[in-house]
């Protein structure tokens, strides 16, 4: 029996690289039969991607969720979430960010596992994030116990029941997503495998957090840690 996975894309003014991506990704599903639906959730875009993307639909075969008001990069996952249909989820955002052959690599380690996490290697982004990405990664390790290279990477599977598991309870940290994703999966003893994938660094102005508030961001991450840690406790109970 194949196993089966929908792609879930994350878009917010893409324009410059969208129909590139999507291109890509439509030779790869067309290659490989464990690829069901993609699934893009637009969000709130205002370069024009929210009309390229409609002009994208009578060419490709997708499922498109749009919004005139930007909802946030986690109600925009959890809306793609809630829309796929297939056993498994891949989630990642559009921008040319990826190698989208990465997709495949995931695939094979499915279905023995529950989840997989690319890990990005070869990191050409700022010296800052990367240190963050270093830091964090320590930091769950020892408030956790949980060891992953990469926990709030975006290039991700899921085994659908496990991620609506999560999703149905309440979630704490939305600037840091995945990790907490990352944390509650491992938690759950669900089994899971990591893998090497590309990283390309974004072109222009970088969407990751900006410096001034990251240390905002770090100090309601040490607070919703010990929240994340007192509900992870109950699992299995």
């Amino acid at each position: 029996m194949t196993t089966t996975i929908d792609l879930v894309l994350n878009a917010y003014n893409e324009i410059e690289s969208i129909e590139k991506d999507l291109n890509e990704i439509f030779n790869i599903k067309n290659s490989n039969n464990n690829i069901k639906n993609v699934i893009i959730v637009e969000d709130g875009s205002s370069d024009g991607t929210s009309e390229k993307l409609r002009e994208l639909e009578q060419i490709y075969n997708f499922t498109l969720s749009q919004s005139k008001k930007r909802r946030g990069y986690s109600k925009a996952l959890l809306t793609g979430i809630n829309t796929a249909r297939s056993e498994f989820i891949f989630f990642s955002d559009l921008g040319g960010k990826f190698n989208w052959d990465d997709i495949n690599k995931l695939i094979e380690k499915i279905p023995n596992s529950d989840f997989v996490l690319g890990v990005r290697v070869n990191r050409t982004d700022p010296i800052y994030r990367r240190l963050l990405t270093l830091w964090y990664s320590k930091y769950i390790k020892m408030f956790y116990n949980i060891n992953s290279s990469d926990p709030d990477a975006g290039f991700r599977i899921y085994k659908k029941n496990l991620i609506k598991e999560i999703i149905d309870e309440p979630i704490f940290n939305s600037h840091l997503l995945n990790s907490e994703f990352t944390i509650k999966c491992i938690s759950k003893k669900a089994s899971y495998s990591e893998v090497k994938i590309q990283y390309i660094n974004r072109k222009g102005k970088s969407r990751g957090l900006p410096l001034k508030i990251i240390p905002k961001v770090i100090m309601s991450t040490v607070k919703n840690s010990f929240l994340i840690r007192k509900q992870i406790r109950n699992y299995g109970q």
